[in-house]
């Protein structure tokens, strides 16, 4: 059974700029850290170790503006999760992260996604969320 945290927060309910970010990753070492860093950029987050868990999250009624997933996941991977997800909410944005090699630029475009190769720096990161403000406004 999936180790998951519902909810860790740390930015202020009211923050107009605040997301909550479903962060999908089955490493837990690297989930710790992932959900620690965009806790630190002031978002909201959720978190999951595959993408079962996540589908649950999403069909339980979790407020969740973006998805954050590995591309490498067991069972389903990050690409389906990211397919089905999106049949839930048509306009969830999603960030695919993987330590492997980066997924094609079709995939990318065609789900209107944004890659983030691991491992990435803090600017990388803080870059990737204002991408995502750039894509709200």
């Amino acid at each position: 059974m999936p180790n998951n945290r519902h909810s860790r927060q740390t930015a202020p309910e009211t923050a107009s700029d605040a997301l909550c970010v479903l962060v999908v990753e089955d490493d837990e070492l690297v989930r710790e850290a992932t959900v620690g860093n965009v806790m630190d950029l002031g978002h909201r987050v959720l978190e999951a170790a595959d993408a079962d868990a996540a589908l649950q999250m999403l069909d339980g009624g979790a407020v969740i503006d973006v998805l954050f997933t590995d591309l490498r996941l067991p069972g389903k991977d990050g690409e389906q999760l990211a397919r089905e997800a999106r049949q839930r909410r048509p306009g969830l944005k999603v960030i695919f992260t993987s330590g492997g090699p980066a997924p094609n630029e079709r995939l990318v475009a065609m789900s209107a996604a944004i890659w983030l190769g691991k491992p990435y720096k803090w600017a990388d990161l803080k870059r990737v969320f204002e991408q995502l403000g750039e894509r709200r406004e």
